[in-house]
């Protein structure tokens, strides 16, 4: 991507001698940079949600999703929000959740200073709260149900950091799932067997205005940022008969979307007492998080009453997938240019596979999901790491009165892959290649009870 810069605006209004070109060069590298670090504190590098990546409670995650048709459950909120009206009692879920990654280390590169170095691939790790509620409400409507769930990372609501484009990383999961996620959903039943919902996944958008004036007096910074709630929607349907059930979902688009206007002004010298000031303009845009649109498709069979076993397969479009990468259009900045590197991204499909079986007063749970590589091309230039994955779960579950416990570990296993280029300047060469891969261990616990 090619980002524009005009300089005719600052060639007509102020052409000074050799040394003072030298000085005014100076001068505007450092508001720009002053001006650019209020984008980069804005910035992020998070891509899909925790959801899609862990699950919202302990049973999802220890089945890979499976629809279960014996425990409603305040995931399905997200999951698939037509099966909330299986729910008879209300139910409330709290639940704890920790994951540690171990990527293989890069080491030797080539760096942005043309020198060799290594890259950081232990990220910090993920640890939150999720919670949960159904609501079934039958006195009014049959077999209507409300539902919610959400995930609150420990710390802080939302982890925010920016990255350099060509520095390698391991996309998928660098702060992938470490914000907070909200999602309300509504249920009911319009024929015997047949369900419909639709739920609510709750984010933000934002945008800011900012305005820097540098001088030797008093300088000042201005900032205005107005941050608005928006809504990707959550359809689902499902149908039920003889032990088996069939179920659709559609997920929305989840754009988290940042655009800031910068002005600035700087001080290059002083003319017949007064001072010189040069405007600089920039305007960025960029996705702070962006989860692709969704569509899945699942089949359950109970087998003998009580072994349940289900696939599932899952579209997702991250061809449509929006970086978390700023894309700035500059003004008055002399000759600078940036160039991102070019990443293409293509449709996967991922399967998965589901098991749910009783062992005495236990209940016994094991799933497989697999993760397609969704980069499709990349330049020698840019970094993106991305490969297959195969994520393997169990999880086990006791009731006792109206209160239940569910366990659940999680292990996602990255395919190693060679990483090499052609050309020995790029950013991230090293001579004969090297590999990338790694694992990372998911685990947790939910609490419930039913009244």
């Amino acid at each position: 991507m090619l980002l524009p810069c005009y300089c005719g605006f600052w060639q007509r209004w102020y052409n000074p001698p050799p040394i003072q070109k030298q000085m005014v060069k100076v001068s505007m590298i450092r508001v720009f940079f002053t001006s650019f670090g209020f984008l980069c504190l804005m910035g992020s590098q998070l891509f899909a949600s925790t959801p899609d990546l862990y699950g919202m409670s302990s049973r999802a995650s220890a089945t890979a999703g499976l629809v279960t048709l014996t425990q409603p459950d305040p995931s399905f909120a997200y999951q698939n929000p037509a099966l909330l009206s299986h729910a008879t009692r209300s139910k409330l879920h709290v639940g704890f959740m920790n994951a540690t990654d171990f990527f293989k280390p890069i080491r030797g590169i080539i760096t942005r200073d043309g020198g060799k170095g290594d890259v950081i691939t232990d990220y910090p790790n993920l640890s939150g709260i999720s919670v949960g509620f159904i609501v079934p409400v039958k006195k009014f409507l049959p077999q209507l149900a409300f539902g919610t769930a959400g995930f609150f990372p420990f710390g802080s609501l939302v982890k925010m950091e920016t990255f350099e484009n060509t520095e390698p990383v391991y996309a998928n999961y660098y702060n992938r799932p470490k914000r907070f996620a909200w999602i309300t959903g509504l249920s009911c039943e319009p024929f015997e067997h047949f369900f419909l919902g639709a739920a609510a996944n709750l984010y933000l958008t934002s945008g800011a205005n900012t305005r820097v004036n540098l001088n030797t007096e008093n300088s000042s910074v201005l900032v205005a940022m107005d941050i608005k709630p928006a809504i990707s929607p959550i359809l689902g349907a499902q149908y039920e008969k003889h032990d088996w059930s069939f179920d659709l979902a559609y997920h929305g688009t989840v754009d988290y979307a940042l655009s800031i206007q910068n002005e600035s002004d700087v001080s290059i010298g002083r003319a017949n007492s007064n001072d010189i000031a040069v405007p600089v303009r920039f305007l960025a845009k960029t996705s702070m998080f962006y989860d692709p649109r969704m569509v899945s498709f699942g089949i359950s069979h109970l087998i003998r009453h009580w072994f349940q076993i289900g696939v599932q397969g899952i579209w997702k479009n991250w061809k449509a997938y929006k970086m978390p990468i700023n894309r700035i259009t500059y003004v008055n900045i002399g000759d600078y240019k940036a160039k991102m590197p070019d990443i293409k991204f293509r449709d996967v499909v991922s399967p998965a596979l589901g098991i749910e079986f009783p062992l005495r007063s236990l209940l016994l749970r094991a799933g497989y999901r697999y993760e397609p590589q969704h980069l499709d091309t990349q330049e020698d230039n840019s970094n993106w790491l991305d490969t297959d994955a195969h994520i393997v779960s169990t999880g086990v579950g006791y009731a006792f009165g109206s209160f239940n416990i569910d366990l659940h570990v999680q292990w996602h296993q990255l395919i190693a892959k060679m990483i090499s280029k052609a050309d020995p300047t790029a950013m991230g060469y090293k001579a004969g290649g090297y590999d990338m891969g790694g694992s990372l261990l998911n685990y947790g616990l939910t609490l419930g009870t039913t009244f």
